[in-house]
């Protein structure tokens, strides 16, 4: 009697003759001749590990799914990359970027300074002399005050007294040709002016231009504490936006480009203070100027009592 035996469904771990003999046997029954056969096909050489059970049983599907994955065939992790560090594939790599702390008893190693400085900002204030607790910074502040001998210049002056706010508004669907007149109307008005004239006004734009006016009041007065008795338009001006563009179908197969323009409007806020120094200075120039004359003063030289002729 032979026994072909397959030798994948045979525990690698374990030799042939053990597996055959771990039955028990009879005291009157003497084992038969053993003779082992390997068979070998093509799928051996492409049949998958630990597919089977300790008994040399093909597992099904759903134990397949239930099984958890060996420690072997799990990939390896990934190095954790500490800040400051440099990954294996940088070509920075053979470079020193860490260095042992001297005040550290134990040797560790931190990262660079030049890292360590990046890490916060208040660090690199400190490292370019640009935080106020510097004394460099102090140091050029106060050579800035004393400059002009503590003086402010004229631009410092207007700006620490007189009040102003910018604001521009969305794109409008509308031309620059049709905007401009209403941001000419509107500049140099008090502000309820012109928000009384963008609202009786038949033009379509004036509506979306009443919005803006109302935005940009409410903007100076939250954030300061503008009064708007007593705010005018300084500046209005428009500006061209990004047009979308739509084709448009001709005689013949031909197709045309029809641009869709988009415009913006822009006006500065400011007080009346501002109008009252402008008309006080425009008065003390027009005195400071000298008086007219036709005929320009000059010395006359060689005057006599009676004619020369």
């Amino acid at each position: 009697m032979k026994a072909s035996i397959r030798l994948s469904s045979i525990s690698r771990s374990q030799p042939i003759l053990p597996h055959i003999l771990s039955k028990p046997l009879l005291p009157h029954h003497r084992p038969p001749p053993l003779q082992t056969t390997q068979i070998r096909t093509v799928f051996s050489f492409f049949r998958r590990k630990n597919l089977e059970d300790d008994r040399g049983v093909p597992l099904s599907v759903a134990e397949l799914l239930q099984r958890k994955p060996s420690e072997e065939s799990r990939p390896p992790p990934k190095p954790q990359l500490k800040r400051g560090e440099l990954a294996s594939s940088s070509i920075f790599e053979g470079s020193e970027t860490a260095t042992t702390d001297p005040e550290d008893p134990h040797g560790q190693r931190v990262a660079s300074r030049i890292l360590q400085r990046a890490t916060s900002r208040t660090a690199i204030l400190k490292e370019g002399g640009m935080h106020p607790s510097e004394a460099s910074f102090m140091r050029n502040y106060r050579i800035r005050a004393i400059k002009r001998r503590g003086r402010l210049s004229r631009t410092e002056t207007i700006m620490r007294t007189e009040k102003q706010h910018l604001c521009k508004s969305h794109n409008f669907k509308t031309s620059l040709k049709k905007l401009g007149p209403l941001a000419r109307q509107i500049a140099g008005k008090q502000l309820d002016d012109a928000m009384t004239q963008m609202k009786f006004s038949p033009k379509k734009a004036a509506q979306e231009i009443l919005k803006h006016l109302q935005q940009a009041r409410n903007e100076a007065v939250y954030t300061k504490n503008f009064d708007p008795a007593e705010t005018y338009i300084s500046q209005a001006w428009v500006g061209r936006g990004t047009p979308d563009r739509e084709p448009l179908k001709r005689a013949r197969g031909r197709v045309d480009v029809l641009v869709r323009p988009y415009t913006s409007i822009s006006v500065i806020l400011k007080e009346n203070k501002t109008l009252e120094r402008l008309e006080r200075e425009k008065e003390e120039k027009r005195r400071r100027q000298k008086v007219w004359v036709s005929v320009p003063n000059r010395p006359i030289y060689g005057q006599h009592q009676y004619y020369q002729w």
